[in-house]
């Protein structure tokens, strides 16, 4: 598979190659992008054509202690990501299909007396990466030789972290994973043109205009694997593949 594509191609190529595929969705807060997530319900129906059946998402919360699933229906409207209608309507078109959804997210508990400062940390923030790692190895083992499909945000599933300024290093989930379970898992990043401050950056906004006659053709969004990709998109070794779109907006709560 060379060039841009559709995503549904992408998703089943990588299914095609490895047992876990990692796509994400952009937000900021309560801010999302609503197209990542649409596009998040079409990679679920070509994963289902892959023979896919299980989801793992970070924002699903545990059905009991030590207990993250199956989950077999929509999760109450309780507000947060799991109220907000595109990904309800994501989650659905999985359970439509028989899929069961897994939870993922680091179990912990916050009380009057947590330090605040603390769940903003630098080692809070890795804590929680290497412990979303620990989960789904334990997914991947209670069910050997089924594939899954996680659905993160922004930047978890990347297979290598950042240097901060005093030099301490963030080391994400999907690093942590493959370390974990010797498995390299696809990952497919959907925010590259996302427009975090109201606009893509200007490179994005280059690229967008280099590629408006690909995007138009592909319904405006469209895939490729890294290695295929343009510069500076295929600079970025830390994903296998990257979605670009025309739709690129942060959309905020309640709209």
């Amino acid at each position: 598979m060379e060039g841009w594509r559709p995503v549904e191609d992408v998703i089943q190529w990588g299914f095609g190659q490895r047992p876990v595929v990692m796509a994400n969705e952009a937000h900021d807060g309560l801010a999302r992008s609503v197209r990542t997530r649409v596009i998040g319900a079409r990679m679920i129906r070509a994963a289902h054509q892959a023979g896919v059946r299980r989801l793992a998402m970070e924002a699903l919360h545990w059905l009991a202690k030590d207990v993250p699933g199956p989950i077999t229906t929509l999760p109450r409207d309780a507000g947060g990501y799991l109220a907000q209608p595109e990904m309800r309507a994501m989650i659905g078109t999985a359970l439509d299909l028989g899929w069961t959804l897994w939870a993922y997210e680091t179990q912990f508990e916050v009380t009057p007396e947590t330090d605040r400062d603390w769940l903003l940390s630098l080692e809070f923030t890795n804590r929680r990466e290497r412990e979303q790692a620990t989960n789904l190895c334990r997914l991947l083992e209670a069910a050997p030789g089924e594939p899954m499909l996680v659905w993160c945000g922004n930047g978890h599933a990347s297979k290598h972290g950042t240097a901060t300024p005093d030099d301490d290093e963030w080391v994400p989930m999907g690093w942590h994973f493959r370390e974990m379970s010797s498995i390299d898992p696809f990952v497919i990043d959907q925010t590259v043109t996302v427009a975090w401050d109201g606009e893509p950056w200007p490179w994005a906004r280059d690229l967008l205009g280099s590629l408006a006659d690909v995007l138009a053709a592909h319904g405006g969004t469209a895939a490729i694997r890294r290695e295929q990709a343009p510069p500076p998109l295929d600079q970025r070794d830390n994903v296998d593949a990257l979605v670009i779109s025309t739709d690129n907006a942060l959309t905020e709560d309640g709209a």
